[in-house]
């Protein structure tokens, strides 16, 4: 039987991890096989085209799982909170060209999934920039607001599914292999694609990755507590607390 092969994730959720294993086995090395595309946010494109490949990826988005087909679906997930810690550092010193984009529009950010805060709408110029001129209790209640439509999607999926196979962020670092073992055999991949997939998955580690650049920013969970202060944290509980429960995170 064939299935669709898609992976769905979120912005700092270890996505261009699982892009470079896909892209390097899909793309460089078995490209007639059907390839390997990621749609980012694009939930028009990825409609139209996500059956045209071997797999496909989608970021920050829910899926109408009876409009598939026969799928194989994998998610990794985060903590939200963290997802909140981690965007905020990473939006702040604009890692990407889009957070220095002056002025942003809805259509902007639409390939992120991405909510405008309300102050960037008044300030005017770059995301970057923006967080930048805040303190940090400010900036992280802004990222939140930028976060907003991707706990929205988050809410949206089955907590059970039996074509959807799904990791939290802490399950994966330091067990890449074993994950991605998960992940092929539920995709149920051809023995050449699985050794391809997991040579590519050691390569492209955290580990092998932080001994090359000793200054990637720390990835381990829970980070929030030393980041949240007591009005962030009631901001993000007033609208999120049963998302943190249903990823299966304690609450505090």
């Amino acid at each position: 039987m064939s299935f669709h092969l898609i992976h769905c994730s979120y912005h700092k959720c270890l996505t261009v991890y699982y892009r470079r294993v896909m892209d390097a086995v899909f793309n460089r090395c078995l490209p007639w096989r059907g390839g390997y595309r990621h749609y980012n946010s694009d939930l028009v494109a990825f409609e139209k085209g996500f059956a045209s490949h071997r797999v496909v990826s989608v970021n920050n988005r829910s899926l109408d799982l009876d409009r598939l087909g026969d799928v194989r679906i994998t998610r990794f997930v985060r903590d939200p909170r963290d997802l909140v810690i981690s965007g905020y550092f990473y939006h702040r010193r604009g890692a990407e060209p889009w957070c220095t984009m002056a002025n942003p529009t809805a259509d902007d950010w639409a390939f992120a999934n991405g909510g405008i805060p309300d102050g960037l709408r008044s300030a005017g110029g770059s995301f970057a920039t923006y967080l930048q001129s805040l303190p940090k209790e400010e900036g992280l209640l802004a990222e939140l607001e930028f976060r907003r439509p991707h706990f929205d999607s988050m809410v949206a999926w089955p907590t059970a599914h039996p074509d959807i196979l799904s990791f939290r962020y802490e399950e994966i670092l330091g067990r890449e292999l074993e994950v991605f073992r998960a992940i092929f055999d539920h995709y149920e991949l051809s023995p050449l694609e699985r050794r391809l997939g997991l040579f590519f998955a050691d390569r492209h580690s955290l580990a092998r990755r932080r001994a090359r650049d000793p200054h990637i920013r720390n990835p381990t969970s829970g980070q929030w507590r030393e980041h949240f202060t007591p009005r962030v944290k009631e901001a993000f509980d007033a609208d999120w607390a049963g998302l943190v429960e249903r990823l299966g995170y304690p609450p505090d």
